[in-house]
């Protein structure tokens, strides 16, 4: 009668057990449903990155708005109708536009619209910028765009929101309301050998001149300047001078820079020992600027050596050292992709950049009695050393002739870095001579400022050993959208650059916001995986080419070749006359060849093996495993519960 009972009481426990799983489940769909339909941006972000969350970058800008802001946001029903991802997304964008709105304090204003054809609300839109695209053959356009307008009319836009840069939405609107609130921003003055602006000659010449996209970036942040390099007085206005890859600065130039951080200015130096981008050259010669400041750097106890750059096995890029009809995957050490390991973490400008995709670079040095502070913000692995200039000039260097001879050095080299410290003037003698020297009514006029001898305070500048990050194909992949292209971050090279001019200039308000948007995330533990299993193939790699080489040299050593002329074609023919012993060798020497490539393929293999293993691994525990995890703990759970029932009903 008693373990009947007590068979009940279980029975029982476990049907209320089950009612309370199922209202359980119940009240959690009906919560989401509530919140889902009453407060849209309501949600726990659990993202690594915080994706979801307005950063506190974004509440700075939005705190810094004084007048109101009024978007107008423009999305065609249809369009979500005929592609549904556009849908899905459209409510991504109105979740975060929402959330601005409510962070704003009343300054930011929404307007939404479906535009109709042919109707004042598409009108609005073509007038404001906004990009329709087609979505049938009638010619009906759609919209899927936002408008920003502050007090006195200024405009930005994001003309229409790819999808492809939902990781830099966030970023976008920033920028936008950045743009927007700050109608005076900082003045950069921009020096450089290279068309980044747009070559000035050319558009002189009536030729197109396209800016790089990095040009973009800075006029969207800055006031820029544009400056030639042969200069008698900087701008006063000037707060940042950006001085990128000059072929030669005369006396007269590296004065005026000098003076200009002496009063407190700030300036960010790109100079480079090997240029790659610049066309001015021919393909053989070697584009360097690395001695372009000699006379401020003898002066101050820093050097970038000419005619060395950093080579890295850890960072290089994995290239094309073949040809297209026969592809040889080897690592270019000299073209690197640094990641976050080798930035500084602690640095506002480098702290979060996930990639930066750099050429070439040079390296940083600093004598013994400098008086100033070098502070790394990007370094070389252990894993590296200087390669020479002449080994990887002209358009088709010899990487694998390099990769065979580099030797790292276990030393970290210096790429760039912050520079800072008190410093006595290089030009002792006086200000060096003017290019056009003032008369006498113009130095009444406009007298010279006087010369410091000595900074006001410790001088403040950054200097990066490579100007090819700045160029297009190292930090951005453009796509053709409905004949209007669309430029794609694959680094964060631009995000790095503004990230330093505007922490030079005093605004770090976008800096943790750009941090967060490249659409490449590196798989590094596949790709440490992929490198370590190349390491090993390398080896088995220069045994074959030696075989081959030596095989080579033995049949243009072999005796016996005849030629041979056709009388009736003219046609010269050469034959081999190979002794029985020459022919055993050679077929010895195939057979080691053919024994090397099947060792080849085998390494192949069991990198392909690993690689499988691993991504298999990391699905299971992304995809299987947390649910498997969560049963179990609910079955050990639920077991233990069922027991002490059991126990208190027996004891009972």
């Amino acid at each position: 009668m008693s373990a009947m009972f007590g068979g009940r009481q279980i029975a029982r426990a476990g049907v209320i057990s089950l009612t309370g799983f199922v209202l359980a489940a119940i009240l959690f769909i009906a919560t989401n449903a509530l919140f889902d339909g009453s407060v849209p941006g309501a949600r726990i972000d659990l993202t690594e990155d915080r994706l979801f969350t307005l950063s506190e970058g974004t509440h700075q800008v939005l705190a810094e708005i004084d007048e109101p802001i009024e978007l107008y946001f423009f999305y065609s029903e249809r369009l979500g109708r005929e592609l549904p991802f556009y849908a899905s997304y459209s409510r991504r964008v109105r979740d975060l536009l929402a959330e601005v709105v409510a962070a704003s304090g009343g300054k930011v204003i929404l307007n939404e619209s479906n535009p109709q054809p042919f109707s004042d609300e598409e009108d609005r839109a073509v007038a404001l910028g906004v990009q329709g695209i087609p979505v049938d053959q009638g010619g009906e356009l759609v919209y899927f765009g936002l408008a920003g307008v502050n007090s006195v009319d200024d405009v930005e836009l994001v003309p229409f929101f790819q999808p492809e840069r939902e990781n830099l939405l966030e970023y976008d609107l920033a920028q936008m309301f950045h743009a927007l609130s700050n109608p005076e921003p900082t003045v950069v003055g921009v020096m450089s050998s290279l068309p980044i602006m747009g070559d000035m000659r050319a558009h002189m010449q009536g030729s197109v001149s396209i800016p790089w996209g990095i040009a973009g970036q800075l006029r969207t942040f800055f006031d820029v300047i544009n400056l030639p390099e042969s200069i008698d007085d900087l701008p006063e206005r000037i707060d940042v001078m950006m001085v990128i890859h000059p072929h030669t600065l005369s006396a007269r130039v590296q004065y005026e820079l000098e003076q200009f951080l002496f009063r407190g200015g700030r300036a960010m130096l790109f100079l480079d020992p090997r240029s790659e981008s610049d066309s001015s050259i021919g393909p053989n010669d070697i584009s360097t600027s690395a001695n372009s400041l000699k006379t401020l750097f003898d002066k101050w106890g820093i050097e970038i050596p000419d005619g060395q750059l950093t080579g890295d096995r850890t960072m290089a890029w994995r290239v094309n050292a073949g040809t297209a009809q026969r592809v040889v995957p080897a690592d270019y050490l000299v073209w690197l992709a640094v990641t976050g390991e080798n930035m500084d973490q602690d640095d506002p400008i480098s702290s979060q950049l996930p990639l930066l995709n750099i050429a070439s670079a040079g390296y940083l040095k600093s004598a013994e009695d400098s008086p100033l502070t070098i502070d790394p913000l990007i370094t070389s692995s252990q894993n590296s050393a200087p390669v020479s200039v002449e080994d990887v000039k002209g358009l088709n260097p010899d990487i694998l002739g390099v990769l065979k001879k580099f030797k790292p050095d276990e030393n970290s080299y210096v790429i760039a870095a912050r520079v800072t410290g008190d410093v006595e003037t290089a030009f002792p003698d006086g200000p060096p001579d003017r290019v056009i020297k003032k008369t006498e009514e113009e130095l009444k006029e406009e007298p010279d400022q006087p010369q410091l001898m000595k900074s006001e305070g410790p001088i403040n500048l950054m200097v990066v050993t490579d100007s090819d990050l700045l160029e297009d194909r190292f930090w951005i992949r453009k796509q053709s959208f409905f004949g209007r292209d669309v430029a794609q971050p694959i680094a964060s090279n631009a995000n790095f650059v503004i990230n330093a001019l505007s922490n030079l200039g005093g605004s770090d308000e976008l800096i943790g916001l750009r941090s967060r948007g490249v659409s490449q995330r590196p798989f590094t533990l596949v790709n440490d995986l992929q490198k370590q299993a190349e390491l090993r193939l390398r080896d088995t790699e220069r045994e074959l080419q030696d075989k081959l080489k030596e095989l080579e040299d033995k049949i243009a050593q072999l005796e016996g070749v005849e030629t041979q002329t056709d009388a009736a074609t003219g046609e010269i023919k050469v034959e081999l006359s190979l002794t029985a012993e020459q022919t055993d060798a050679l077929e010895t020497l195939r057979r080691e060849m053919l024994s090397i490539r099947k060792q080849l393929r085998d390494v192949q293999r069991g990198l392909r093996e690993d690689v499988e293993n691993l991504e298999t691994w990391l699905q299971f525990v992304n995809i299987g495993l947390v649910p498997l995890i969560v049963a179990a703990i609910a079955i050990i759970l639920g077991t233990v519960q069922v027991a002490r029932r059991r126990r208190s009903y027996r004891g009972g």
